[in-house]
């Protein structure tokens, strides 16, 4: 491979940021069908990676470019139900709105974290809620 394509590469890596995702449901305890949950999740960026986060690198496309998304879904069901687009910083904290269901019993989310620029770079976390029934 010349030298040319291994500092391209390198140039790559180097600009490639590295985040760290988090999360927790707020207000958990006492979830009932049909209430708000909300989800915090905090976005932290290697202190490894580029000092500076920006757009992608992507020296062909004719525009810069920079996409990143939380997205909260229920994979048997297929819906989506938050979404969010952010800017990346060092450090983020966001939170997803969406409304419990209302059968009684646990439920089973998927939590992502997307870029609509790189490929392959996507993070996912499942989740479980308890959804009590009324008092």
């Amino acid at each position: 491979m010349p030298d040319s394509q291994l500092l391209d590469i390198a140039h790559f890596c180097n600009c490639f940021p590295n985040i760290d995702m988090s999360f927790v449901e707020k207000d958990s305890d006492d979830l009932r069908p049909g209430r708000n949950i909300t989800l915090q999740v905090t976005l932290e960026q290697d202190l490894e990676g580029p000092t500076e986060i920006g757009p992608v690198d992507a020296p062909r496309y004719p525009i810069e470019k920079e996409g990143w998304w939380i997205v909260v879904g229920d994979n048997k069901s297929d819906q989506l139900l938050a979404i969010k687009r952010i800017s990346l910083q060092r450090r983020s904290e966001v939170q997803l709105n969406f409304t419990a269901p209302v059968e009684v019993g646990k439920k089973a989310y998927m939590l992502y974290f997307m870029s609509d620029s790189y490929l392959g770079c996507d993070q996912e976390y499942g989740f479980t809620i308890d959804v009590k029934g009324t008092a």
